[in-house]
């Protein structure tokens, strides 16, 4: 049964970014070996996992320094908890909510786990004000310094020696149109467009008319010039998962979202375990009344007899006390 992990935070309603597997291990933690990569210092490298078992997942604290917690509730290290469609978990600051169904499982894991990584980081740094467009800059040739900021996803930016290219170089061995960049998403991808002199990522060639993705750790040369890619994102992402695990106070702990699943309500508080002894109290009051009604009710029954029976012998004493006087 596929599982979906959602990550929620305190004023959303349903929505947040979500994975969905169809595997036996789901490894939830901060690490970049994880299934699920929560950016946050409070989640340890390899906090929890989802463990299938059967039809239902169970899911283990691996020993995170601040715990894991199904509702209010945390886990003790290694115990597996069964858990429910719709349940709400914690690892350390973040919420997360799963759905155990059929939903069909993400594509591309891998990819969309780190862009799920990439995306929560962003969304943090914008809230900070921090800069977090990916930027290209020329670090060897004749336009030294010169940079390209990829701010519009999905448009396409020409690299070349033409006067229209985004970013035009004056550099002899570079065509016209010599290279294009776009950046989808958290992804930043090459295109060689046939250019004379060829253009190489690393120590690789960029064969013409093939994506390729960038990343910042690799180089791209274009005839004599060099280009490098500054990712503000994607760097703070390498620090965090390398930062020490941040232990949390107590009252650091953010409050639960709503759950978006509706959840059954249940039978008449009457028949719930947790209020069963309310009902039990109220039957036993109700009892006690009823018996003391009935003691005094055969309180009275007795005090009638003695008045009745105390009457009938004054009447036969008086009536005795007659006969003698008329004698």
């Amino acid at each position: 049964m596929p599982l979906t992990v959602t990550v929620r935070s305190e004023g959303e309603g349903e929505g947040g970014p979500s994975l969905t597997f169809d595997a036996a291990r789901v490894v939830v933690g901060r690490g970049s070996s994880c299934d699920v990569r929560l950016p946050d210092p409070s989640v340890s490298q390899r906090h929890a996992v989802f463990r299938a078992q059967g039809a239902e997942y169970q899911i283990l604290d691996e020993g995170s320094t601040n715990g894991t917690f199904v509702g209010g509730v945390r886990l003790a290290p290694k115990a597996p908890r069964t858990l429910r469609s719709g349940d709400l978990v914690r690892v350390g600051r973040v919420w997360l909510e799963v759905r155990i169904d059929q939903s069909a499982p993400t594509p591309d894991l891998a990819l969309a786990t780190r862009d799920l990584a990439l995306a929560l980081v962003q969304n943090a740094m914008r809230q900070q004000g921090d800069l977090t467009t990916p930027t290209v800059s020329i670090v060897e040739g004749p336009d030294l310094g010169a940079t390209l900021p990829l701010a519009d996803e999905g448009r396409v930016y020409v690299v070349g020696r033409g006067e229209t290219c985004d970013l035009p170089l004056a550099d002899a061995d570079a065509s016209r149109e010599h290279l294009q960049i776009v950046r989808r998403g958290a992804t930043v991808l090459l295109r060689d467009l046939g250019s004379r002199n060829g253009s190489r990522l690393g120590e690789q060639p960029i064969a013409f008319g093939r994506d390729v993705p960038w990343r910042s750790a690799s180089m791209v040369r274009v005839g004599a010039t060099v280009l490098a890619l500054e990712e503000p994102v994607a760097s703070a992402l390498g620090e965090l998962e390398s930062a020490a695990d941040e232990r949390m106070k107590p009252d650091e702990a953010p409050p639960p979202p709503p759950s978006s699943q509706k959840q059954d309500a249940g039978p008449p508080p009457s028949s719930r375990g947790a209020e069963a002894p309310i009902a039990r109290l109220e039957n036993s009051v109700h009892t006690v009344e009823t018996s003391s009604k009935r003691k005094k009710r055969s309180r009275m029954k007795s005090a009638d007899v003695a008045i009745i029976g105390s009457a009938i012998a004054i009447i036969v004493l008086s009536i005795a006390a007659l006969v003698w006087v008329l004698r």
